[in-house]
């Protein structure tokens, strides 16, 4: 036993010593070495054409089988050791590091049987940046697509390649310098990066925005000023898309340097739209000294986050939690900077044959139709090839107030333009509530897999006709006219608390389709008449 803990021992002290390396190794940002020489990133490009159309861009938060690293490592071995739990730790590593770097992992009780070693070296630890993204391309295989690192550091640009090798993945790349910190997508054609990416391009704006459909499948990209005023300039500095429909943007104090302009993004947001037409929920978190929250990385169904040992560590987590109901999201300290924390210094490697599930979620609220229910339209795809189960394709729904979900099956529709199409209901409910519901679909090959992949989707769900037996002004629907519908249309009109769509639709006491002061003055009227 003394034997093996001084093993043990060994091996911690020889990480700890191989971590020492990391101070001496290139900075995140640029050497003055390299800006005298930064013309050489022109010379790393690999520009090949683009894969066959059309592409569609691997969004973060979509099935992964496993997360991109480097040794030394940027990360602790805590954190290494929840990745390996539940998917592989691809480690980028020099031939004679490879067993120093098994060393310590299994010091640390990593699960090595999740490891895998891509052997080559590289000059620095942010695998986000110049790690490969991931398309699927118009056959349904998933390949590698590639931009030239904004840093001339040739090992580090030739990553991306490395894994597509490794992988035996088709390997793509265009002529544009970048870098995965200032890119991020929703795997629906929406992009999102900061001016960066323009400014170190000579292309004219139009024509990279046109690049980035080619190679990326990008539709709509949103480029914007970085709000931080920071030298390093990206968007994982003060946002993130959740999901398709939901996106973080970090909240400062309204005395801080940079309000106005972090506000102004969270803004943009709010009035942007979705790949549906819906403007995108935007969540805050509280960074007041520049925490990195935002700089998070979602792995399937566990979100993990960098924290700072403070006093806004517990809210940060929680908007977390709110916003991503049922996902398992877990703080980790580190050696974070406010440009410089865990999502820096992974990245994502998705399931290559992973069976996509694409829905529209129900809006916020939804009338039934008047003969089944509240209607759902699921998108089935197996890039394993191995065929769909037909029935395994299902909603699972339930009211939000009890613990058991029921189930009902969806259906492959038949018409010719809805190739991969199922459409089912959630019945039609006897009042209004909130219903909790999440699909579910199986291929031949063993993958079973939801949408979303964790938690749940939730909408307020409206029987037919249920608001026809409310009248004008009666705002609680109680049978009698009183203050207490005044006090509820005036925190409508004055404050938007909406107690429900009943209750906006009897709001309109004048009739003349505005929601006004007047409403209230009319209301008042009403009340001492009667």
């Amino acid at each position: 036993m003394k034997f093996h803990h001084s093993v043990a021992i060994i091996f911690l002290l020889s990480d700890l010593l191989s971590q020492s390396f990391i101070s001496d190794e290139l900075p995140i940002g640029l050497t003055e070495e390299e800006k005298n020489n930064f013309h050489l990133i022109f010379e790393m490009g690999r520009n090949t054409d683009p894969a066959m159309a059309p592409v569609r861009n691997i969004a973060e938060y979509e099935k992964m089988s496993g997360v991109l690293i480097r040794y030394p490592f940027g990360i602790s071995l805590d954190i290494i050791r929840e990745l390996s739990e539940d998917v592989i730790v691809y480690c980028l590593v020099s031939a004679s590091q490879q067993n120093s770097a098994f060393n310590s992992m299994s010091a640390a009780n990593v699960n090595t049987n999740n490891v895998q070693f891509v052997v080559g070296p590289t000059d620095s630890y942010w695998t986000r940046d110049y790690g490969p993204w991931w398309v699927v391309d118009g056959n349904g295989n998933m390949s590698v697509v590639d931009f030239t690192y904004d840093r001339p550091r040739p090992n580090d640009n030739d990553a991306p390649f490395k894994i597509s090798e490794f992988l035996d993945v088709p390997y793509y790349s265009v002529d544009i310098i970048h870098t995965g910190g200032n890119y991020m997508t929703d795997g629906y054609g929406i992009s999102a990066s900061s001016d960066l990416v323009y400014e170190e391009n000579n292309w004219s704006n139009d024509a990279l925005d046109s690049l980035m459909g080619l190679y990326y499948g990008v539709n709509t990209y949103h480029v914007l000023p970085d709000p931080n005023n920071t030298y390093i300039d990206h968007i994982d500095c003060w946002g993130k898309f959740l999901s398709p429909t939901k996106v973080l943007i970090r909240e400062v104090p309204a005395s801080h340097p940079q309000y106005n302009e972090i506000e102004s993004v969270a803004t943009y947001f709010s009035e942007t739209l979705n790949n549906w037409g819906f403007p995108w929920e935007v969540f805050r978190v509280w960074t007041p000294n520049d925490q990195p929250y935002t700089n998070s990385l979602i792995v399937n169904n566990k979100v993990l986050v960098p924290i700072m040992n403070n006093a806004w560590d517990d809210e940060a987590l929680e908007v977390y939690q709110t916003a991503l109901p049922g996902y398992e999201v877990i703080g980790f300290t580190g050696t974070w900077e406010s440009t410089d924390a865990l999502h820096c210094r992974v990245k994502g490697i998705p399931d290559l044959e992973m069976l996509q599930l694409f829905h529209m979620p129900l809006p916020d609220t939804v009338s039934a139709n008047d003969s089944q229910g509240y209607d759902l339209e699921l998108v089935v795809d197996d890039l394993s090839g191995t065929g769909i189960i037909d029935d395994s394709v299902k909603v699972f729904w339930k009211n939000e107030n009890t613990q058991s979900y029921n189930v009902n099956y969806l259906y492959l529709s038949d018409l010719p333009e809805e190739m991969n199409t199922y459409r089912g209901f959630i019945p039609v409910q006897a009042f209004g509530i909130i219903i909790n519901y999440f699909l579910r679909a199986a291929d031949s090959s063993g993958r079973v897999e939801s949408n979303p992949i964790a938690g749940y989707h939730s909408f307020y769900a409206v029987p037919t006709d249920a608001c026809n037996n409310w009248e004008i002004g009666d705002m609680d629907n109680s049978g009698q006219l009183d203050i207490y519908d005044i006090l509820i249309l005036a925190d409508l009109i004055v404050y938007n608390n909406n107690l429900g769509v009943c209750c906006e639709s009897v709001a309109d006491i004048n009739t003349d389709g505005v929601l006004s002061i007047i409403d209230i003055v009319t209301l008042v009227s009403l009340v001492a008449s009667q």
